[in-house]
């Protein structure tokens, strides 16, 4: 290879290197460019929406049962809140919404003025929030079709939200130690005596006078 046919090389091989060197850089340029408008995409569908928004949800669901006060209800509880809990009712079990849910608060703390929802573990995982409680109250209201006992209750739940893109509650379904809670309330009974030392201590009712 002579001299002239060395020179054409190299200048052949700084041209491609100069071309290369100019699409990395408007591809650099064109990513930072589109990065954020991706990120804001991203947000608007929801995704920004974190675990910790989740929890926040449930920890202000407890606050409200325990305070009554639902003045903040729709910061947290979204417009097509479905309660499972309610669907027994054929009247609240059309409720959807802030309105059904404000209206169980009020329900739970004419029965319970003294409600106390204790929280005891909150674990997230994508959009599903589960909050376990122990709930505490003396039943000195209606609570629902049971007239007041003026007994005291101490039983665990499990309450699991489904969270929207808008880090509101969604939807709700609780697994209750309903015998405990009904036992307590003078409801239900063991079905013979010979059970009656086995069901006091499963239900938390053995120093319970008649």
């Amino acid at each position: 290879m002579n001299q002239q046919e060395t020179e054409r090389y190299v200048s052949k091989l700084q041209c491609n290197s100069t071309m290369v060197l100019a699409i990395t850089s408007f591809l650099c340029i064109s990513v930072l460019l589109i990065a954020p408008s991706i990120q804001t995409s991203y947000e608007l569908f929801g995704q920004g929406v974190t675990e910790e928004d989740g929890i926040k949800a449930a920890r202000q669901v407890i606050d409200a049962f325990n305070t009554g006060n639902v003045g903040n209800v729709s910061d947290f509880i979204s417009e097509q809140y479905f309660n499972v809990e309610s669907q027994i009712d054929p009247v609240r079990g059309q409720l959807r919404g802030p309105t059904e849910f404000i209206d169980t608060v009020k329900n739970n703390r004419i029965a319970f003025p003294d409600l106390r929802h204790n929280e005891e573990a909150i674990i997230a995982q994508d959009d599903i929030v589960v909050s376990v409680i122990n709930v505490t109250g003396t039943h000195t209201g209606n609570f629902f079709i049971l007239p007041p006992t003026g007994n005291k209750i101490s039983y665990d739940a499990v309450h699991l939200y489904r969270v929207g893109e808008d880090g509101k509650i969604i939807e709700h379904k609780a697994i209750r130690d309903d015998l405990t809670f009904l036992a307590q309330l003078g409801v239900i009974e063991p079905s013979s005596p010979e059970y009656a030392p086995f069901f006091q201590v499963l239900t938390g009712t053995g120093n319970r006078t008649a």
